[in-house]
């Protein structure tokens, strides 16, 4: 790459009215419940329709793969660090080269007995290349749409 700055990470932060082990649970163990798979997809981006579902080993080395409406699997990526409850560490690649590989870091902090802040870290946009900025101007709507209401949204307790 040549010597342009690398572009800054993506840094989304919500409450949400669950306890840290059920805001972690939710965004690592149940991800699959809430992640928009009819717009945020492999499947979905290739035309193929939503993604019937995504396969979450949320240990560390374990992978995150979306099921494809024909069967097959693919990679988004793989937990790198998961300390349940606190935080949890993904080599996010999704669509993309395990070698192209951005780095994105999920924490949980208790704020009381029923409230949780998730802070969203996504950066490592240099694995991209040349393409680094339009990927990372890219995530930044992604993530509003998937952390920001998708996973917000699961979060009602009602």
């Amino acid at each position: 790459m040549s010597s342009m700055t690398a572009p800054a990470p993506i840094i989304k932060a919500v409450q949400v009215p669950l306890t840290q082990d059920a805001a972690y649970a939710l965004f690592v163990h149940k991800m699959g419940s809430w992640w928009p798979l009819g717009t945020r997809s492999i499947s979905a981006h290739q035309g193929n329709g939503p993604a019937l579902g995504l396969h979450v080993e949320g240990k560390n080395g374990g992978e995150i793969a979306e099921i494809a409406p024909d069967g097959s699997r693919h990679i988004w990526g793989t937990f790198l660090d998961c300390d349940e409850p606190a935080s949890v560490s993904i080599a996010f690649h999704m669509g993309q080269p395990k070698e192209a590989a951005s780095h994105l870091v999920v924490s949980f902090l208790a704020l009381g007995e029923s409230e949780t802040r998730v802070k969203l870290h996504h950066s490592g946009w240099e694995s991209y290349g040349e393409l680094a900025q339009m990927m990372r101007n890219g995530y930044d709507a992604a993530w509003d749409e998937i952390f920001g209401s998708a996973f917000v949204g699961a979060c009602d307790p009602s």
